[in-house]
């Protein structure tokens, strides 16, 4: 049953897939993932060019806040592409005609995922924020600890290499 549910889920979700479909954000989880409904169903998503602070490091409930304010009470535009490993929707969102990603990216508050996204304006946005020194980078490009290796490290290194610059 559960097979049968996913399969036709993810065709739901193809059927949408590069089409913007307005939606509204029920919940934010974290920096980069969030609730949205659209089409009378609930997806739990994720923005697929960027990687923001876990809550648990340093400057991760800033990023979560940000995403929050950014998207209160406005109605979004969602571009599903496909799940990640945990289920998650990837998408692309807009906010008042803006790309969601490229406004977290350039104020700071998330890292151009480069792992998995290659666009120029995004990898620009990020290097306009660390020149500028926005948000997490107020401390310089060495004083922050990318979240892909945050989660990868222990109690210890996570001491050692994500304190940020306090």
């Amino acid at each position: 049953m559960k097979q049968i549910i996913f399969i036709l889920s993810t065709l739901l979700l193809m059927s949408t897939a590069y089409s913007q479909q307005p939606a509204r954000i029920t919940r934010i989880k974290d920096g980069d993932t969030f609730v949205a409904v659209w089409k009378h169903r609930s997806y739990t998503c994720r923005l697929a060019s960027i990687d923001a602070p876990e809550l648990s490091q340093t400057y991760g409930y800033e990023s979560y806040q940000a995403l929050s304010k950014i998207v209160a009470g406005k109605k979004i535009l969602i571009t599903a592409h496909t799940r990640d490993l945990y289920g998650r929707v990837l998408v692309n969102a807009y906010v008042d005609g803006k790309r969601l990603d490229s406004l977290l990216i350039r104020k700071g508050y998330a890292w151009h995922y480069s792992t998995y996204s290659h666009e120029a304006m995004l990898k620009q946005c990020m290097q306009d924020a660390i020149l500028d020194k926005a948000g997490l980078w107020h401390c310089g490009k060495d004083s922050v600890c990318p979240p892909w290796l945050f989660r990868n490290y222990n109690y210890p290194n996570k001491q050692k290499y994500c304190m940020g610059c306090n």
